[in-house]
């Protein structure tokens, strides 16, 4: 049995814990995430009833343990985000993608990739419901942690998540569920199909207009992100976007992309 103590992650089980973190999502844990990698999975010792990580890495290599391996990843991967986060794109999409999609006349594919809790394809259905009343989009959202997309279908928040969100889509577009938490409405909720996708398998589909891939590239060395984009670029035409986080960048990969703004890219044709 687990002592009341937190047993020590040694420098060979946090290694462990690196190599099947990047092997199952392509993640690279900093040497430095010792304290943090510790704290997330002390929790998985005690429930399992195990006494050191060592053991703990042992339980997650057996084949009949997928269910753990998920648990693993759902503790260890990041998961801040909020409501209209990164205002230069949320400006981007209503000044420039917008009027070309009202042009084309039907409304756009958009997948908000690593969706993490919901706020950001939320807020793109809040803007298809804005500007796309008659026929607002369907948004594909998905995430390899199956935690944060039941909280997503659930829809409810607090005032972190909510704080880019003005009085009147707060008004709109939300209903108080207690005193310091609002449930998206259900019109907004219907218009986002929400599924556990891990971003370095293939996926198969029509082309998407939008992809947001925003706040998880920071993750991944170069191999993780060369397929990773590989993926994206399969589900992307010519006129198709891609909008990455702030603080991301393509660096050597930016061959598959064309840049056309900050965080934000078209495909390159031969890609």
């Amino acid at each position: 049995m687990v002592t009341d103590s937190t047993p020590e992650l040694t420098r060979s089980d946090l290694s462990t814990v690196q190599e099947l973190v990047y092997r199952l999502a392509g993640i690279r844990l900093a040497d430095g995430k010792k304290q943090l990698v510790q704290h997330r999975l002390s929790r998985r010792l005690r429930e399992r009833h195990l006494d050191s990580y060592h053991d703990y890495c042992q339980l997650l290599g057996r084949s009949e343990e997928e269910a753990e391996r998920q648990r693993f990843l759902n503790a260890l991967t990041t998961n801040e985000t909020y409501f209209f986060r990164h205002k230069q794109h949320w400006d981007f999409i209503i000044d420039h993608l917008i009027p070309a999609w009202r042009a084309a006349r039907h409304p756009p594919r958009i997948w908000s990739a690593a969706c993490s809790t919901g706020e950001e394809p939320y807020s793109v259905a809040i803007l298809m419901r804005e500007l796309f009343m008659d026929k607002p989009s369907t948004i594909d959202a998905t995430d390899i942690n199956d935690l944060v997309l039941r909280t997503a279908r659930e829809g409810t928040y607090g005032s972190y998540a909510l704080q880019k969100v003005t009085p009147l889509c707060l008004e709109r577009y939300f209903e108080p569920a207690t005193a310091e938490r609002w449930t998206v409405t259900k019109k907004v909720r219907d218009l986002v199909n929400f599924r556990q996708v891990n971003l370095l398998q293939t996926t198969s589909g029509s082309a998407y207009d939008l992809i947001l891939c925003r706040n998880v590239l920071i993750y991944f060395d170069d191999a993780s992100k060369d397929r990773a984009l590989r993926v994206i670029a399969q589900r992307m035409s010519p006129t198709s976007y891609l909008m990455i986080g702030g603080a991301e960048s393509l660096g050597s990969l930016h061959t598959y992309f064309e840049f056309q703004a900050p965080g934000i890219y078209r495909k390159v044709q031969h890609a």
